[in-house]
């Protein structure tokens, strides 16, 4: 290939490494233009595992295609010797290398061309590069070695910064669900708390949820919706006992206490980044379609979206469900309160849409 050429490939194969953090991509993309430039039969990308063992992440073909499991076969000897010296192998013929005559691999895998490169990145040990051909001896040069070691050089960093990304994402995930776990600790202790029914925070939550993926709501903003669901009721926090677990009728100034649950549930959450895009249901889940709701009393398009779809589901519960002063409505009886309040208290298109989904099998 000529120096030119090199100096192109070598420029493009840093910009698309540059662009990705998907390890995959960045290994597939190494292996099949190594197995280009040197006209390798075959490559190979290993890559230490957790515990140090070299495992296989990439093997492919001239074809770009992957060989399957049962070939993932190459010479450990080789193999070994790079990792371990750290530099670089190129034999011309493997079967007449004194190197390597006492390597039963070479003899039984036949292999004559063997080119050999080890991945490091700040003098940390990644894996290596290996490509072959099994027919042809003598098909590597030292320009293709330098050229791949130039590529591993270049790649060991993509490599790198892919598996830092991979890592962090795990991480972020993991603390994801240890918050959520959190939630759902202060979700159930408000729910006991408050004397509600068994099972209510948790079935307003996958109910308001499958409501909202019926809708077209994309992920990110479902698992938004998710912990605002969890958490809609988390503002009881700030109302006394008194209130909170009285058995009767509210007193006026009572009610006007309880009312300011949303503005709590607010001013918990909005200073918490993680759960900041959640705030929309627990600050605004009471707020109706004609602005006759609290806290802020908010009219039609106003309400946020979210709040707009929970209110339903928090409603249908309620009604669908026994409380200490009454006992459960039928679905039919739910399906005409809510068809009643049809650009009262909620969207319209919203309780038909919640109507249609959750109904159908049950029409009223």
């Amino acid at each position: 290939m000529p120096e030119t050429d090199r100096l192109s490939l070598l420029f493009n194969l840093s910009q698309a490494f540059n662009s990705s953090l998907d390890l995959d991509e960045v290994l597939n993309r190494v292996m099949d233009e190594v197995i280009a430039a040197v006209h390798a039969e075959r490559g190979f990308v290993m890559l230490h595992d957790t515990d140090g063992h070299l495992i296989f992440r990439v093997a492919r073909g001239m074809d770009q295609k992957t060989i399957e499991d049962p070939l993932f076969q190459v010479s450990r000897g080789v193999v070994e010797k790079v990792e371990r010296e750290g530099k670089p192998i190129i034999t011309v013929n493997a079967q007449e290398d004194e190197r390597f005559n006492a390597r039963q691999s070479i003899v039984s895998l036949k292999v004559r061309s063997i080119l050999c490169v080890p991945l490091t990145n700040k003098g940390r040990k990644l894996g290596i590069i290996y490509a072959d051909n099994r027919i042809h001896a003598g098909i590597f040069s030292e320009s293709d070695l330098d050229l791949v070691g130039a590529i591993a050089s270049t790649a060991a960093i993509a490599i790198d910064n892919a598996s830092l990304f991979k890592d962090l994402q795990g991480s972020k995930q993991a603390l994801e669900a240890a918050y959520v776990t959190t939630l759902k600790g202060w979700a159930r202790a408000i729910e006991l708390r408050d004397n509600e029914t068994e099972g209510h925070t948790r079935r307003v939550t996958d109910k308001t949820v499958q409501f909202a993926e019926s809708l077209g709501i994309s992920e990110v903003n479902l698992s938004h919706i998710y912990r605002g669901a969890l958490l809609h009721d988390i503002g009881k926090m700030g109302v006394s006992d008194s209130v909170l677990r009285k058995p009767g009728p509210l007193t006026p100034e009572e009610r006007v206490e309880m009312e300011k649950h949303p503005q709590f549930a607010y001013d918990m959450l909005e200073p918490i980044v993680f759960l900041k895009p959640a705030i929309d249901i627990p600050y605004c889940h009471h707020e109706k379609w004609d602005g006759s709701g609290y806290p802020r009393k908010l009219k039609g398009g106003q309400i946020p979206l979210a709040a707009q779809i929970f209110s339903i589901v928090d409603v249908w519960d309620a009604l669908s469900n026994d409380r200490y002063y009454r006992k459960a409505w039928t679905q039919d009886q739910v399906a005409a309160y809510l068809r009643d309040q049809r650009n009262k208290f909620f969207n319209a298109q919203l309780v038909d849409a919640f109507l249609q989904k959750f109904f159908e099998s049950n029409p009223v």
